[in-house]
């Protein structure tokens, strides 16, 4: 029952974020971490930068949220439509039949690029995604990074929000190839942004976009 109230919440704070256009759905690349989405909360936040290691996006993100002290952490969500994570960071199923326009209605990733990357993971806040969504995505390519980034700019640039706008969008890189997606108040963003490239080495801003005057 929990489960289920849960996949109904993502599915209503959802419809906050996603474009009034519609959208085709399209195959996604096969992802190579579709595996345990349960997060150890014992982690040691005096870790250093050099002993945070991941294998895949939604490791990166279950890190990353983990290692947040309890004063800076918001009720959140994670995962896709069909695999909701209750107050963690979930993995995003690519190789659902509704892949790329998912990802798109739920994390404002282009449903065009699905192609570039072969596994991603989410952090969406639990009242409304406006808020704060986090989407980190590892691309195949290492030269589609920065290209990737722009375009990503460019569709939330463009997207209508529903239930409020977004205020702030930055783009991170991070090294092996990972991309993070952060849009919502500027204080969340900025809070993750910076908690982000605290510890992990290396981290780039590619993109740092005001969205509401």
């Amino acid at each position: 029952f929990t489960l289920l109230l849960a996949a109904l919440l993502l599915l209503s704070l959802a419809s906050c974020g996603r474009q009034t256009d519609g959208i085709t759905p399209g195959e996604g690349d096969p992802t190579t971490d579709q595996g345990n989405n349960n997060i150890d909360n014992n982690h040691d936040n005096t870790n250093e930068q050099s002993a945070m290691t991941h294998q895949n996006s939604h490791e990166l993100l279950a890190s990353l949220w983990t290692a947040r002290a309890e004063d800076d952490r918001f009720p959140i969500m994670g995962g896709d439509y069909d695999n909701v994570i209750e107050n963690a960071p979930g993995a995003f199923d690519l190789t659902h039949a509704e892949a790329a326009a998912n990802i798109d209605s739920l994390l404002s990733f282009p449903s065009e690029e699905i192609g570039k990357i072969d596994n991603a993971a989410s952090i969406i806040h639990s009242m409304n995604a406006n808020i704060f969504t986090c989407g980190a995505y590892h691309v195949t390519n290492a030269e589609d990074t920065t290209a990737l980034a722009e375009r990503v700019k460019n569709h939330v640039l463009t997207k209508q929000f529903l239930c409020g706008s977004p205020e702030r969008l930055v783009v991170l890189q991070l090294p092996d190839n990972y991309l993070m997606v952060l849009y919502g108040t500027s204080d969340a963003v900025a809070g993750f942004a910076d908690h982000t490239k605290a510890l992990i080495a290396d981290t780039t801003t590619l993109v740092d976009q005001t969205l509401t005057s």
